[in-house]
């Protein structure tokens, strides 16, 4: 068999990053990175607990509880049912991924967090693993799903990255987490590479609510991969190469695999979403609110006659001019543009069920012209905005946005992210936002893991307990 050196620096690359992570322990983490670490699980169970009352995530929730067995792990809601780690791991997923308010990874099609916290935290509850455990898998697990989704990246969206990445980061979770050997995670990570779902990109755009359960749907297929691994029944260290490259025709970057580790963490490039809809689209929004601050009159949209918007590759697929879901809301550019001009923001109100069938943004839908930027910007200008208003006097109004807020080049404060969720949790789990920040600030003061010996369950208790909400950090 010919010799292909780009799939044997492949594989090489996959064991080189995972060796790496298995020696990483909490006290090798800077501690901007752990405070971080925590911020995405901040962020990503307040988005759980957002959704809960969707009527579809009810529904679902009802089901796992008429069968729950185990009771050992927590279903994120007001209520917190008690399940077995992998109902409730699928429970969240599933909300977690619903109101587009969970974090993402920027510099690539990526949401680490989304495919790797429910297992995580679910297992945590479960088996007693202590805090420090928890934010060290955190990590680590982020670090290697980002990383696989930097190396194999693909210019044209076929696959939706949480059917694609799915099983590759409840692998790294699980693994991480359980302290498997470097031989053995290369083995499952290899394993979960081919386990992927076929999610085409488009549901989302067509508002198809099964895309909302793809990051739950690779959890299974992760916890397999472990113990197919285990038996040894194993793919190869250059399988992850052979399925997004050589079968799916991804770009390959093999130094991304490796570059820079422990120097450049994935997490760190995380953002964070205030606007509740695809990314793609939230610098339009910021140039439409920046517009409406010097010029409030167009507020509501009365005036308006046409949209001219010029955007990026991505945000161009965002070409749904009729929605008939929140999802279908979440990924339609116009949507985006009307109901900002309509509420004045991205918020959940500017996306939820009773703003798709608002007149108001429906007739600024079907004024939206939609063109591409002659030119791709370099990131982080990759993803941006130019929008032009016109009256019914033939007036125009104009304002651009090159990168939007919540990325690492322009991240949200501190205080505005724990508003953010503060304000979804706060009703279901009225302790998790002080007791999570309180976390946050000891990863400052903490050098050797001590002060994080807490079990995590111990955590989880406190997020549900109204006196632990009066706790200042």
């Amino acid at each position: 068999m010919k010799i292909n050196p780009l799939r044997e620096a492949a594989g090489q690359g996959v064991i080189e990053l995972v060796q790496w992570a298995v020696a990483q322990e909490f006290s090798d983490i800077p501690a901007n990175t752990l405070q971080k670490t925590v911020m995405v699980i901040a962020d990503d169970l307040a988005a759980m607990l957002s959704a809960e009352n969707e009527p579809q995530v009810a529904a679902a929730h009802a089901k796992l509880t008429d069968i729950g067995t185990g009771r050992t792990a927590s279903l994120f809601r007001h209520d917190r049912p008690q399940l077995s780690p992998l109902q409730a791991a699928l429970g969240n997923a599933l909300s977690a991924s619903w109101n587009e308010l969970d974090e993402g990874y920027r510099k690539a099609v990526c949401h680490a967090g989304l495919y790797t916290l429910p297992v995580l935290l679910a297992i945590a509850e479960s088996e007693n693993i202590s805090t420090a455990d928890v934010i060290r898998a955190s990590t680590l697990a982020y670090e290697v799903t980002a990383r696989f989704a930097r190396t194999w990246r693909f210019r044209e969206l076929k696959i939706h990255p949480h059917a694609l990445f799915n099983a590759v980061g409840t692998t790294a979770a699980i693994g991480f987490l359980r302290r498997l050997p470097a031989g053995l995670m290369v083995s499952a990570l290899s394993n979960a590479s081919t386990l992927g779902v076929v999610g085409p990109y488009n549901q989302a755009i067509h508002g198809a609510l099964i895309r909302n359960a793809w990051a739950a749907a690779g959890i299974v297929n992760g916890f397999q991969a472990i113990e197919w691994a285990e038996a040894g029944i194993v793919g190869l260290p250059e399988t992850p190469h052979d399925v997004y490259f050589e079968t799916l025709g991804s770009e390959v970057h093999i130094e991304d695999l490796t570059s820079e580790l422990g120097t450049d963490w994935a997490v760190a490039s995380g953002y964070h979403k205030i606007n509740a809809c695809c990314q793609y689209a939230h610098s339009a929004i910021e140039a439409v609110q920046e517009i409406l601050s010097v010029h409030p009159l167009l507020m509501g949209g009365e005036r308006i006659a046409r949209i001219q918007i010029q955007t990026h590759r991505l945000g161009m697929t965002l070409d749904n001019y009729r929605p008939v879901t929140t999802l279908g809301a979440k990924f339609s550019l116009p949507h985006a543009l009307a109901a900002s001009l309509v509420y004045g923001h991205g918020g959940a109100e500017a996306f939820d069920t009773p703003s798709v069938a608002d007149a108001r943004v429906a007739r600024l839908r079907d004024l939206v012209e939609m063109q591409q930027v002659a030119e791709e910007l370099p990131w982080p200008h990759d993803r941006p905005a130019f929008v032009t208003l016109l009256d019914a006097n033939g007036r125009s109004y104009s304002a651009n946005c090159l990168s939007a807020r919540g990325g690492p080049d322009k991240p949200f404060s501190d205080e505005e992210l724990w508003g953010k969720i503060d304000g979804l949790s706060r009703a279901s789990a009225p302790g998790l936002c002080t007791a999570l920040q309180s976390l946050h600030a000891r990863c400052s003061d903490n050098s050797n893991g001590q002060a994080f010996a807490q079990p995590w369950c111990d955590l989880v208790d406190q997020f549900f307990s109204p006196a632990a909400s009066t706790v200042k950090p």
